[in-house]
């Protein structure tokens, strides 16, 4: 039997935290046992009993003598302003801090100037001096004043039922062009999206091809390892953009990223954003938020644009669109033109597209031989998510039958496009066509000649996937030196 007696002890000691630590785990064995006897009942209690023992730990380690000690870069930000002021009051020099303190003067200025979080021993050497005053509930109050736990963010305005509402009218109108975002606009259509995405041909062909590693150590060597803010525009289920953070992670501390997912779908944004907390751990310091909106708006969201910390400490942003986004823009020029025309030097973009099978110079005719989609049926999973949206909002339906039509020219020089048109059938309409969906092919030398006109260089390009058609880009922004 487990003891239930209270522990007499101070809660500023580490002896509650390994007496409730060892209780704990007692429970998580025994917990085992059953599940191994009584089914998976048990076994499910037992990953919430190693996630609660996790919280113990971080507790534990997160404390001195009931003081916190800050972690992650806001709030060592936080206690960086806090020190300063307490030294000012003081009326300390930072050289006689320092003396007081036993460390070097170096130590309190780049704590106090966030270059570095204040360590352990430090703080415990700050707290020991009278003159300074530093009180664990000032530290506690100052690191956490600004925490407010969310971390997601819905502009005003932003209506999703709104936007199914005008979905459920053009699809009752008589045939049109619809914007792709509805594609994966509701639970339903989110779910057959993920499928899709998640259907072993594209995972083995694509996913599990995605050059992730090496796109991260070109970051992390262009970037002199400076903090990062990477931003995972469209991340769907947010598989191919928790590996490239991993793989960052592997060179970088982890309170030196921020991840921010965003998605116009709530289904997909919540998907992913669960998938990474699961991958990156219980322990995990990576701030991770999520914005539900347009990125054709990027501008309008500072919370995802901003790059400069609190304490002035410039973060590199990575923009993500990996899986083909950029296939899926009705207008690439415009995108760049005004979504990143905040982008700084040196910030980076990770994209990746599929290649053309002929030359730009081919004729439509030799597009249409070439390229493998166009004479083949649209798969079965493609078919099934694209027509979800048919089969939710066409109440009086009959039938339906996908094609991929091809635009031989688009915006960008050497590309084209091809078109998921749905021919559907109802019992009050007349046969009408709707243009669901697009898929684009590029030219790369082409295609990157046409984003070095808005200051995006190439830094890597890998191609990979079957008979290497895909193309994975690191591009870094620098000045732009013609106009466009």
């Amino acid at each position: 039997m487990l003891s239930t007696q209270p522990v007499e002890a101070d809660v500023t000691d580490a002896a509650p935290f390994q007496e409730l630590k060892r209780l704990l785990t007692a429970s998580l064995h025994l917990s085992m046992q059953l599940g191994e006897k009584r089914g998976s009942s048990w076994d499910t209690q037992a990953r919430r009993l190693r996630k609660v023992i996790e919280f113990v730990e971080q507790e534990h380690a997160a404390s001195i003598d009931g003081c916190i000690v800050p972690t992650g870069t806001e709030q060592a930000s936080r206690f960086a302003q806090l020190l300063l002021a307490k030294r000012k009051a003081a009326g300390l020099k930072l050289s006689e801090l320092a003396k007081l303190a036993g460390v070097s003067a170096r130590t309190i200025s780049n704590v106090e100037q966030n270059r570095f979080a204040v360590s352990r021993d430090t703080l415990q050497r700050l707290r020991a001096i009278p003159q300074l005053d530093l009180q664990p509930a000032d530290i506690a109050k100052a690191v956490t004043e600004h925490d407010d736990g969310y971390n997601c963010h819905i502009p005003p305005g932003y209506d999703t039922l709104e936007m199914v509402k005008d979905l459920e009218a053009l699809l009752r109108g008589p045939g049109c062009h619809i914007e792709q975002t509805n594609a994966y606009l509701e639970h339903r259509s989110a779910m057959a999206y993920v499928a899709n995405s998640q259907d072993p041909a594209y995972v083995a062909q694509f996913r599990e091809a995605y050059p992730c590693k090496a796109i991260a150590n070109k970051i992390v060597a262009e970037s002199e390892k400076k903090p990062l803010k990477v931003i995972a525009l469209g991340p769907g289920d947010g598989h191919l953009e928790v590996r490239l953070l991993q793989h960052l992670l592997g060179k970088l501390k982890e309170t030196e990223i921020k991840f921010v997912l965003f998605d116009i779908s709530q289904p997909l944004l919540t998907t992913a954003y669960q998938h990474t907390l699961e991958s990156l751990g219980a322990r995990s310091t990576v701030e991770t938020s999520m914005v539900q909106g347009n990125f054709h708006n990027l501008a309008q969201y500072p919370q995802v644009t901003g790059n400069i910390s609190k304490a002035n400490i410039k973060q590199t942003r990575v923009y993500l669109m990996m899986g083909l986004t950029i296939s899926n823009l009705d207008n690439e020029l415009r995108f760049f033109l005004h979504n990143f025309s905040h982008c700084q030097t040196g910030d980076f973009l990770v994209l990746d597209f599929q290649q053309r099978r002929s030359p730009p110079t081919a004729t439509e005719a030799e597009v249409r031989r070439s390229d493998p989609a166009l004479n083949r049926p649209v798969p079965t999973a493609t078919e099934e998510w694209l027509s979800t949206t048919l089969r939710l909002h066409c109440p009086d339906l009959i039938s339906y039958q996908f094609a991929l039509e091809l635009e031989p020219q688009c915006l960008i020089p050497g590309s084209y496009m091809l078109d998921a048109i749905a021919t559907v059938n109802t019992k009050t309409q007349a046969e009408r066509r709707f243009s669901i969906f697009r898929f684009k092919r590029y030219d790369e030398e082409l295609l990157l000649r046409t984003l070095t006109r808005f200051g995006w260089h190439c830094v890597t390009s890998i191609a990979f996937g079957a008979e290497k058609s895909v193309v994975a880009l690191l591009l870094v922004k620098r000045d732009i030196s013609t106009k466009h």
